[in-house]
């Protein structure tokens, strides 16, 4: 059996699944994501969704909603294919695929991991001594035993201000190698702490994944993911899908039903992009 500190392949994703009731797997290669997760006590399976991101959004909640989306429904068709083409191997259990996305906006400009150090520098000298947002986006996608399916999506917001950051500074941070894997170019949890004048919102959004906001939106869909067995409840496992259409104030969102078929149906012949 796999550990939850284990990535696991997608052609071993199920090996897992068969041997529980139930099963979460974390769609991001984040070890943050991962940490923050395991911190909270969730026991779950890494399984990185590794398609090519397409941005069709340009408001930043727009836009990790729909990485988000990716990712998750990219390792949620990935199961649905296995369980199709390996029924004799599966054991039926309801599973669910979280996917989660962030980037930094700065005057309505999105800057996701830097390229380069140059591409680090420029982002660094442009954030410092200003306050930037930080958007996470997270998806939910449910798999019942039945092999229907649920989605559900928000995004939460974190405004971090910073200290003014001198040349050397800079060049310091650069060169500890510590920006090149973070959105902005840099890590609120790391060396870059000393810099950070303060911030508006939620700490662990900035990290990489609002687990508190998280947590309560599982609650109201009637998901408890810290029981063995995780609880399905309501509308997700008995007839619909969910589908986010358009983000609203404070992440809450415009939602409609739809047949559960539906969700996978137009993914059958096309890889679905992600990172």
């Amino acid at each position: 059996m796999y550990s939850s500190d284990e990535t696991v392949p997608k052609s071993k994703v199920k090996e897992k699944v068969k041997t529980n009731m139930s099963q979460i797997i974390l769609a991001s290669a984040s070890p943050r994501r991962k940490e923050l997760l395991e911190q909270i006590g969730a026991e779950f399976v890494v399984c990185p969704a590794k398609g090519e991101e397409i941005i069709t959004e340009e408001e930043p909640s727009a836009v990790v909603m729909e990485l988000s989306r990716q990712k998750a429904e990219e390792v949620a068709s990935g199961v649905l294919t296995y369980n199709e083409q390996h029924a004799e191997l599966v054991t039926p259990q309801d599973i669910l695929v979280i996917g989660a996305d962030t980037v930094v906006a700065y005057e309505n400009q999105i800057l996701g991991k830097p390229k380069d150090e140059e591409d680090a520098r420029r982002m660094l000298s442009m954030l410092s001594g200003k306050t930037n947002s930080v958007y996470t986006g997270v998806t939910f996608v449910f798999i019942d035993k039945a092999g229907r399916t649920g989605e559900h999506c928000f995004y939460e917001k974190t405004d971090v201000s910073m200290y003014t950051l001198t040349e050397e500074e800079i060049d310091r941070y650069i060169s500890s190698g510590d920006p090149m894997d973070k959105a902005g170019s840099y890590g609120i949890q790391g060396r870059f702490a000393i810099h950070i004048k303060g911030i508006h919102g939620d700490y662990n959004n900035v990290v990489g994944l609002p687990v508190a906001r998280l947590y309560q939106e599982l609650r109201k869909l009637g998901v408890d993911f810290k029981r063995s067995l995780f609880l399905l409840a309501g509308p997700i496992s008995m007839a619909i899908i969910i589908f986010i259409r358009s983000p609203g104030i404070n992440g809450n969102t415009h939602i409609e039903s739809a047949p559960l078929t539906v969700l996978f149906a137009s993914k059958q012949n096309h890889a679905v992009p992600s990172t």
